[in-house]
């Protein structure tokens, strides 16, 4: 008998909370869509950590964590900016890094063999400081928080936090197809 590994289930299911964060977002429900975006923030802090910690690390958690966080991320963003709670420049540069991020690893495993997706911390703190963006503005429209003084600076630092890492990424997948093309 198998063992169940704990951190992909709980990947799993941030995968399934998608549909559901897009049912509230979509019927305005959004005390419910602020818990389950923050179930899904949480429980992407919980697998990573309980996969280290334990030695559960699993090539499935490898791909689909990442992937579990920009479908959790690109779900609310899009309907946060369709709800015209999230301005749209923000919503682009999200959607444009993330798509360069994943059609340049596409490309590399493409054109140099497999590729090992390593995010930086760089990365890391954009996904951070993005989930708690959302947490926060999810919040304000659950009536928990008022973000009326903050809001456009805090969409700015995102927007840079975007941009940085993005850049991050081209410049060392750059490097990484640079020196591969060279053996």
């Amino acid at each position: 008998m198998t063992a169940v590994n704990l951190p992909n289930v709980l990947t799993t299911l941030r995968v399934t909370a998608a549909p559901l964060l897009a049912w509230a977002l979509l019927t305005r429900q959004l005390e419910l869509a602020f818990w389950v975006f923050v179930a899904a923030a949480l429980t992407d802090a919980l697998d990573g950590w309980i996969a280290r910690r334990f030695g559960l690390l699993t090539p499935y958690g490898a791909v689909m964590d990442p992937l579990a966080d920009k479908l959790v991320t690109l779900v609310c963003v899009v309907l946060l900016t369709w709800l015209e709670v999230v301005p749209l420049w923000l919503t682009l540069a999200l959607v444009v890094r993330d798509t360069v991020i994943v059609g340049g690893a596409f490309a590399y495993q493409r054109a140099f063999g497999e590729v090992h997706i390593q995010p930086t911390r760089l990365g890391k703190l954009h996904t951070s400081v993005a989930f708690a963006l959302f947490a926060m503005v999810l919040a304000e429209g659950a009536d928990y928080l008022d973000l009326t003084p903050w809001r456009q600076a805090l969409f700015w630092m995102v927007f840079a936090f975007t941009l940085a890492s993005g850049v991050q990424y081209v410049v060392l997948w750059g490097r990484k197809a640079a020196q591969a093309s060279r053996r």
